[in-house]
């Protein structure tokens, strides 16, 4: 691989740097991002900055970066800290799972974190790491869940989602009985096949 790479030049990567509304200086993380590409031999092929917080669900330019590593575009990501690639340590851990799945290198530059898809020790323990940290997230997750639906039933409020609004389902049964297809049933309560075929199956 390597005597491939210097005939066809240096190994390309996409530098991703999320901006939250703390930063003072967003341009020295860009400077070093890119810095840290250079000095690791890297060519920068796609390099994406989007503003907004954690929480924030979406993220264009998150999944441009993930789609580029899922199609080979790129051989590393590198990133200014490891809390700028992912909402949780979950979202974190599972967004550094597809990299590796897909060949694809990755490096939070300020953290010293280097992820590679070879398995080496190093990433290795990075991933056990994260990998036990996520499993304490679900269980706090996990915990709080069973501690709202508690409260919601002692005070009387409904928990969990909501009914599926639709055709009543001992209807919909009783007409499927009578030998009508899933299309036809569909079509006479007005809704999807894969509606009316949920609806069925609440009757036991």
């Amino acid at each position: 691989m390597a005597a491939r790479r210097s005939l066809i030049g240096k190994a390309k990567c996409a530098i991703y740097h999320r901006v939250s509304t703390r930063d003072q200086n967003p341009g020295l993380a860009r400077r070093e991002l890119r810095h840290a590409a250079r000095t690791r031999g890297l060519t920068v092929a796609l390099d994406i900055e989007e503003t907004g917080s954690g929480a924030w669900n979406n993220r264009p330019g998150l999944r441009r970066v993930m789609e580029a590593a899922r199609k080979g575009e790129v051989e590393a990501i590198l990133v200014w800290k490891l809390d700028r690639f992912g909402r949780s340590s979950l979202d974190v851990l599972s967004n550094i799972r597809t990299l590796t799945n897909s060949g694809v290198r990755f490096v939070a530059v300020t953290q010293g974190l280097d992820v590679r898809p070879e398995g080496d020790a190093m990433s290795q323990l990075i991933l056990t790491v994260l990998s036990g940290v996520a499993e304490f997230e679900r269980s706090l997750i996990a915990e709080r869940t069973a501690l709202a639906a508690k409260v919601a039933r002692e005070a009387g409020r409904p928990w969990g989602r909501r009914p599926e609004s639709g055709p009543e389902p001992r209807a919909v049964k009783a007409l499927r009985e009578t030998g009508a297809s899933w299309s036809q049933v569909a079509t006479q309560f007005r809704c999807t096949v894969a509606m009316a075929r949920r609806r069925a199956a609440v009757v036991v």
